[in-house]
């Protein structure tokens, strides 16, 4: 996935909030290819993705969501959740909070073909601890690399 920009917005002081504690409102642009899929996981916090181009596929917790330009998908916070890429190209925005959108925008990267078709494993144990540490810096629980789905679990 390319992220072409991030806008951060800060929360006043008092400010509403939502999920577990401070952060930032981000707003990520993403772009990925056919097969493409993100690790499985889950937030502390809500994802709003609106689709721009293209088509995904989101798997969220039991449920599977097809997606197209135009689509608004809300994923609520402690679900697990991935998505893949249906489309030869995909666009789409995501807005929630991070309390380090820097490394938001790093996990975010992580898409990736699954390795094996119909196995979902790990390049490396050294991938698998960086993503970890990358998730873990917003709330994100990694809980399986590219192309294993919720029903798995």
């Amino acid at each position: 996935m390319t992220a072409a920009g991030l806008m951060n917005v800060s929360t006043p002081a008092g400010g509403a909030r939502r999920g577990s504690g401070p952060g930032r409102v981000v707003l990520e642009r993403a772009s990925s290819t056919r097969g493409a899929m993100a690790p499985l996981h889950s937030r502390d916090e809500d994802e709003t993705f609106t689709m721009v181009e293209g088509e995904l596929t989101f798997f969220v917790g039991a449920h599977v969501v097809p997606a197209k330009a135009g689509d608004v998908v809300v994923v609520p916070r402690h679900v697990p959740r991935t998505i893949r890429v249906e489309s030869d190209r995909a666009r789409w925005l995501v807005a929630t909070r991070a309390r380090s959108p820097a490394r938001f925008d790093d996990f975010g990267r992580a898409l990736a073909r699954p390795l094996e078709r119909g196995a979902a494993v790990w390049t490396s144990a050294e991938d698998e601890a960086t993503l970890r540490a990358l998730g873990a810096a917003n709330g994100t629980a990694v809980l399986g690399p590219p192309g294993r789905l919720p029903s798995e679990l």
